[in-house]
């Protein structure tokens, strides 16, 4: 059967409109039909309405009336999963449920927008109605925001979708200088252990040349954040892709306008007004870049200073370099001038932003629209719209396409948290290695050496030297690799949401082993922030990105 998308979205084809409550004005189209929602029971209500569940559903889904008409829209799905235009004809919806030619995922206590997904139905493309649907991006390092948004006839920006996504990538910086300073440690143990046994420690050249062939993981990971939060905002709420383009704010700060605590005014700061040209030293260039010492103004005996030294983590980058004549350098060092400017690394989000804006800018197989500052600044005071992480990509939107009008009245605003997926200590996780003595059924050692997580119980190495006659009667357990770690057989992991008392509730994990559910959101419900998993009931598992709340727009929620 042949379904037209454009009956889906535009009008309803019986020249009437729904009233308040998505019904039918007219008393006789409105009686209850037993082939088709009562199924041969015997009906309560004869002649009206009947409240059976997919009613209920849809009377949940119309509780957003503004002003007596009807506002909240329903997202359309064929069966061959191909997105369809964004209904508000509730009747149809309903009969389309009550016959069982269709279900609902999402609305209610998801969070989520309500998505209808039709049974042995497919849209006719053929029939398709022209409509211009934008998922706009307001980039960033810590919060993202996103919107998706149609642009109507008369030029007004009707939004649908809007929200912010905290983003967990400052967690990956932070892993990764965890995983350094283990490594280092390690290396450094390694070599105590060489030398205390008389032999020569082997040297490791440093390898700079795979240093730059592929970007950081930090990086990797808030591009990847940027691409994957469009996929998902188009699984949330489906539109036609033929139909929908993809705007994102690109931006280009200057740091060392930022770091010398003097930003040029208006929108000036976004770019750098001095470039390192191809094959300059970094030397020549902050030289250059400086014009002279940057305390006394000097250009004779010129050196180059590192802000933030080596020995704390300090770079060679020409951001952390600034240009000294030798008198002043000597000063500085002695303590007796106090440079006037910073190292930049409370800028890190903002290098961070310039970094993913840089590598969005090159890719151009996403067909990403780049929307620059000014005209996203423009578009919002032009419209009135609050600074809001979620109102600016509302902004990139309406920058893009020109509108003159912004509708929020139907606006569904969402809260997104980014959760880790897979842990490596699930992923490698793997049963010790156990010693045990005849007879016992505890193991008296665990592994050759003892590791940090040990606990108590002693290593190989250290039973060894406590029990050195005992050594020969242990029997060895050998380390068993766990291929279905703890995701299958744990309550709960860091991003799973169960509802307890009636509320959804985003877990962090688990305690004493399993026990307990942890969650700070706990308090709000029980009055303490972990509960027993028999109190409760998994909702759904960890997606990555979670919706903690979603909800009709309300400009106070998100100022």
């Amino acid at each position: 059967m042949l379904f037209a998308y454009s009956v889906v979205g535009q009008g309803n084809g019986t020249g009437y409109e729904p009233d308040a409550a998505g019904r039918d004005p007219n008393p006789a189209r409105q009686r209850c039909n037993p082939s088709l929602s009562c199924r041969g029971r015997t009906c309560p209500t004869p002649g009206k309405r009947t409240g059976h569940k997919s009613a209920q559903i849809i009377g949940r889904l119309t509780n957003g009336i503004f002003g007596g008409k009807m506002q909240y829209r329903v997202f359309v799905v064929d069966a061959y999963g191909k997105a369809g235009h964004p209904t508000r004809r509730m009747d149809w919806v309903r009969k389309i449920l009550r016959r069982k030619q269709g279900r609902i995922i999402g609305g209610g206590i998801s969070g989520k927008p309500a998505v209808l997904v039709l049974r042995g139905r497919h849209l006719d493309f053929g029939k398709t109605v022209q409509r211009k649907f934008i998922v706009a991006l307001d980039t960033g390092y810590r919060n993202i925001g996103f919107s998706l948004s149609e642009l109507r006839v008369d030029k007004t920006l009707q939004v649908f979708l809007l929200g912010i996504l905290t983003s967990r990538t400052p967690a990956i910086r932070a892993l990764m200088d965890e995983r350094r300073r283990y490594r280092r440690l390690r290396r450094y143990h390694r070599r105590i252990n060489v030398r205390e046994q008389g032999w020569i420690a082997k040297h490791r050249p440093p390898r700079y040349e795979s240093r730059g062939k592929r970007p950081s993981v930090t990086l990797r990971h808030g591009v990847g954040t940027h691409i994957n939060l469009i996929k998902r905002v188009l699984k949330m709420a489906p539109v036609p892709l033929a139909q929908t383009s993809t705007a994102y704010e690109s931006v280009s700060f200057d740091l060392r306008a930022l770091a010398h605590g003097k930003p040029r005014t208006g929108s000036e700061y976004q770019v750098s007004p001095v470039g390192k040209k191809t094959g300059e030293s970094a030397r020549s260039f902050v030289i250059r870049r400086d014009g002279g010492c940057v305390v006394c103004g000097s250009s004779e005996n010129l050196q180059d200073h590192h802000l933030r030294k080596r020995s704390r983590q300090g770079t060679d980058r020409v951001n952390n370099r600034v240009c000294l004549c030798a008198d002043c350098h000597e000063a500085v060092h002695a303590g007796v001038i106090a440079l006037p400017i910073r190292d930049g690394s409370q800028w890190r989000d903002t290098s961070g932003v310039n970094a993913i804006c840089g590598v969005l800018r090159q890719r151009k197989d996403l067909g990403w629209h780049p929307v620059s500052v000014d005209d996203s600044v423009r578009a919002r005071r032009r419209l009135g719209l609050e600074k809001t992480h979620a109102l600016d990509a509302v902004s990139v939107a309406a920058a893009k396409t020109k509108a003159k009008a912004v509708d929020l009245e139907a606006a569904h605003h969402i809260q997104m948290v980014q959760f880790r997926r897979h842990s490596r200590a699930h992923i490698h996780s793997q049963r010790e290695r156990r010693y045990y003595l005849p007879g016992e059924k505890k193991p008296v050692a665990l592994n050759r050496n003892k590791r940090c997580d040990q606990g108590e119980t002693p290593s190989l190495a250290e039973y060894r030297a406590a029990h050195p006659r005992d050594v020969g009667r242990l029997t060895v357990h050998k380390a068993v690799r766990l291929y279905a770690p703890h995701r299958a057989t744990a309550q709960a992991v860091a991003g799973d949401q169960w509802i307890v008392n009636g509320q959804l509730v985003t877990m962090g994990g688990i305690k004493n082993q399993g026990r307990y559910l942890y969650s700070e959101d706990l308090k709000s419900v029980i009055g303490k922030n972990y509960v027993s998993p028999e109190q409760g009931k998994r909702f759904l598992r960890n997606a990555g990105m979670v919706v903690l709340r979603g909800s009709l727009f309300n400009p106070d929620s998100i100022a």
